[in-house]
């Protein structure tokens, strides 16, 4: 089976500006995903779709494995370009090269606490005929404890039911954390989406629901790789 390993990364962003080549714990944010991907050995292809010359730069030079063919066009790296558009993009590119995978696994720079191992169950569960698979982590606050102000002025927490109960009561909360789709072409090309309701969870750590997207994020993402993680690569 040929798995593509395909790591996204435009250079615009808003709310963070220049985040994936921002330095986290010594190296720039993208090379800790870098790194990520070229551990797995059955990965067909590695290809970094990206606008940013600089990431384009570091992985020809520092990372053999990863190809950068391209620079992916402007129209696919504005705030409103759609995801799926980058992933169609990158097969229209290798099927006019006669070279189109089985399945994709995406990467997303701004998840950089992915633990090795759970990225080879991933891999795996594609493998073993998973049409898709998701990367999900337990939430941090259960929903059970959120609540909002009806039109009335009262409070209603959202799942009523478990007001008042233990939290040891509560319903196991997944959280869609980014940091893994794993789908075959098929799936993709007939649903045009990376997963639904019949794909398989790809349960991650707590680390993967960290995605970062603004400074907090950044800084959050700075007190975990300084307080908690000795080698970010070995946990």
């Amino acid at each position: 089976m040929k798995i593509l390993g395909l790591i996204t990364a435009r250079g615009g962003s808003k709310g963070l500006p220049g985040k994936n080549m921002l330095n986290l714990g010594g190296i720039p944010l993208i090379e800790h995903t870098f790194r990520d991907v070229c551990e797995l050995s059955d990965l067909h292809r590695i290809i970094l779709s990206t606008d940013i010359v600089e990431a384009a730069e570091l992985a020809n030079s520092k990372f053999p494995k990863i190809e950068s063919p391209f620079l992916r066009p402007e129209y696919l790296c504005r705030d409103d370009s759609n995801h799926k558009d980058v992933v169609q993009h990158t097969l229209d590119f290798l099927e006019g090269n006669g070279d189109v995978p089985d399945a994709v696994i995406l990467f997303q720079p701004t998840s950089p606490f992915r633990n090795l191992d759970e990225l080879k169950l991933g891999l795996e569960y594609l493998q073993n005929g998973a049409d898709s698979v998701i990367g999900v982590s337990k939430v941090w606050h259960h929903p059970a404890e959120y609540l909002y102000s009806q039109a009335n002025g009262k409070l209603q927490f959202i799942m009523s039911e478990f007001a008042g109960k233990r939290r040891q009561e509560y319903p196991d909360i997944y959280f869609d954390n980014g940091a893994f789709y794993g789908f075959t072409v098929d799936f993709f090309k007939s649903k045009k989406k990376f997963f639904d309701e019949n794909s398989k969870m790809l349960l991650m750590s707590e680390k993967s629901l960290i995605d970062i997207d603004t400074p907090f994020d950044f800084a959050v993402a700075k007190g975990v790789f300084q307080n908690y993680l000795t080698n970010i690569h070995d946990v």
